[in-house]
């Protein structure tokens, strides 16, 4: 067999413990990633070593690294959190298909093959990498598809004028976003209407704290507290919830009147947004 094949099979394999490690790892999103870049590293230089790859220590070696680089780069135009969208076999799929060009790439490198093949390795980890620098909207909005496939409830957001929303993640049914402004943050989740607002606001409060839950409308609550204020409000299916430390109630109030549906591609553009 080839040796770039048996060196991208082996690189395939590594992906594959590399996506095992990032959905079943400890849980750290720090530990996780070293898990995954330099934990592989024995798994490679086995494989490479039983697949009797001609400089199988190096050539595992620069693959690993090659396949570090590949995910910088992959990073850097579609974040890890997009990725993830994808759900778990998706992102296997991904990851084994990154490890097996990585490898490749380090075999092309580290043994003694023809100039073409090189230049053959060396063009399809680059093709990877502009393919996925290139097509960066279409890749977060499949994600953000693919995350918001299982849920039954509305996408709403509120207007907040001079903020800019920053970071959207799913959590099953439930919508979490951030909006940012240059000194205030405003943190607004969406989850299906399981309690009314004045529950919702009751089941927040921390009786030893100087916390009060107050009407300032029907089906619209404020919780007052030390650090912020936070106001709950019923939209069609959903249960609204606005929270700041930064940013007055009456601003929060405000912008509870003002829900409204949300396309995919507006909650999508956070992923691919350079910030």
């Amino acid at each position: 067999m080839n040796a770039l094949i048996r060196a991208a099979l082996v690189g395939t394999v590594v992906g594959l413990a590399q996506a095992i490690i990032a959905f079943h790892g400890p849980g750290d999103a720090v530990g996780n990633l070293l898990l995954m870049l330099f934990a592989t590293l024995p798994l490679g230089m086995l494989l490479s070593w039983y697949g009797m790859l001609r400089n199988w220590w190096l050539a595992s070696l620069l693959g690993q690294f090659a396949l570090i680089a590949l995910y910088v780069g992959l990073t850097m135009t579609v974040p890890v959190s997009v990725l993830v969208g994808f759900g778990g076999w998706r992102v296997g799929l991904i990851a084994m298909a990154a490890g097996a060009c990585g490898y490749a790439l380090g075999a092309g490198i580290a043994l003694p093959v023809a100039a073409p093949v090189r230049v053959s390795a060396v063009g399809v980890a680059a093709s990877l990498f502009l393919a996925a620098w290139s097509n960066q909207e279409v890749i977060a909005l499949a994600a953000q598809s693919q995350a918001m496939a299982g849920r039954d409830t509305a996408n709403v957001v509120p207007d907040l004028p001079g903020f800019r929303l920053v970071e959207v993640d799913v959590f099953g049914p439930e919508l979490s976003l951030r909006y940012e402004r240059a000194t205030a943050t405003v943190l607004v989740d969406v989850s299906p209407e399981t309690m009314s607002p004045e529950q919702a606001c009751d089941d927040e409060v921390i009786p030893r704290e100087d916390m009060t839950c107050v009407e300032a409308a029907p089906d619209l609550w404020i919780l007052r507290g030390d650090y912020g204020s936070t106001v709950f409000t019923a939209h069609e299916d959903t249960l609204v919830r606005l929270s700041s430390e930064d940013v007055h109630e009456k601003r929060l109030l405000a912008a509870a009147d003002t829900l409204r549906p949300v396309g995919l591609w507006e909650l999508a553009a956070p992923a691919y947004e350079r910030q």
